[in-house]
């Protein structure tokens, strides 16, 4: 019988993004999500909506990667409102660290922005994701995401993007 590896101990909390987290959330996002967002860009989505602004933070000997053990951002996500037919919400963004993946952060920091926009009284969210993206697919539809329909050459790289909604 094999044993698995033990991980090494880990917890992870969820809370309110501040403006000196902003740029983790900018290295995040630039390093994990493949969009022509700058700087510039995620800051302003960040003070416009930031009550809509999540991180994930570590701490523990598992948050290897920082000399400083203690909270280490390994997460976000970015929601804003649309304005169009209607206010809509929207998740702009949502990274988790390569290494920090499939461990529950993802769901828990989608789940957070959603109960704050439920409790807004917005009754849906949308988002994009590339086409080519088989699991954030994969997650989005998990976690009750429907798909839309696509949108041709949305990413810079020309790449279509495919809209999802979930319902609150």
């Amino acid at each position: 019988m094999r044993r698995r590896k033990a991980r090494k101990e880990e917890e992870v909390s969820v809370r309110n993004a501040a403006g000196s987290d902003l740029r983790e959330i900018v290295r995040l996002w630039q390093t994990n999500i493949k969009t022509t967002n700058t700087a510039p860009d995620i800051a302003d989505f960040f003070y416009s909506f930031k009550i809509y602004f999540f991180v994930a933070v570590c701490s523990g000997s598992a948050c290897s990667g920082s000399a400083d053990t203690t909270n280490k951002i390994v997460g976000f996500v970015g929601g804003t409102v649309r304005n169009g037919s209607g206010h809509d919400a929207h998740i702009s963004g949502i990274a988790v660290e390569k290494e920090h993946r499939r461990r529950g952060i993802g769901t828990r920091l989608l789940t957070t922005v959603e109960r704050e926009f439920r409790a807004d009284g917005f009754g849906k969210v949308t988002l994009e994701v590339r086409k080519s993206n088989r699991a954030a697919i994969n997650f989005y539809e998990k976690q009750g995401y429907k798909r839309l329909y696509f949108v041709t050459g949305y990413y810079a790289d020309g790449e279509d993007a495919i809209v999802c909604e979930k319902r609150l």
